[in-house]
């Protein structure tokens, strides 16, 4: 996967689901996570490039939020190559984007679970506000 691929994709997907999808709720932070959930997965499954589709998000308890991806027409044999990639890019985007504010200042466990598009398992990255902030 070309890294200006990997990294459009990334800010993207964030910058996506916080923009369309934040609302208030007076349920603390799980119950706002569940609402941004329920809304991003009204857009889904979206295409987010090339190799990259968003199939759905959720929201699990103790602050942890979850985007499951596809990735399509691409054939990844490196699944550590790629994950490794890919979670320099989310961490970059976790710290310097304005609209993941509410994840960062929530100490929200950020998950991104990857599958082919035979829906095989790939691998799933997790970033911690220890990584992120």
């Amino acid at each position: 996967m070309k890294k200006s691929k990997v990294i459009h994709n990334t800010l993207f997907l964030l910058i996506f689901v916080t923009l369309f999808s934040f609302t208030a709720c007076s349920d603390g932070i799980d119950g706002q996570l569940k609402t941004i959930a329920e809304n991003a997965n009204k857009f889904c499954p979206k295409k987010l490039d090339d190799y990259t589709r968003l199939d759905s998000c959720s929201a699990l308890p103790d602050k942890h939020y979850r985007y499951y991806h596809t990735i399509t027409g691409l054939e990844v044999t490196d699944t550590t190559l790629v994950k490794n990639e890919l979670k320099q890019q989310i961490i970059r985007v976790i710290k310097s984007t304005p609209e993941m504010s509410f994840f960062r200042e929530n100490d929200v466990v950020l998950e991104y679970r990857y599958n082919s598009d035979q829906g095989k398992y790939l691998f799933t990255i997790v970033a911690t506000p220890e990584e992120y902030k």
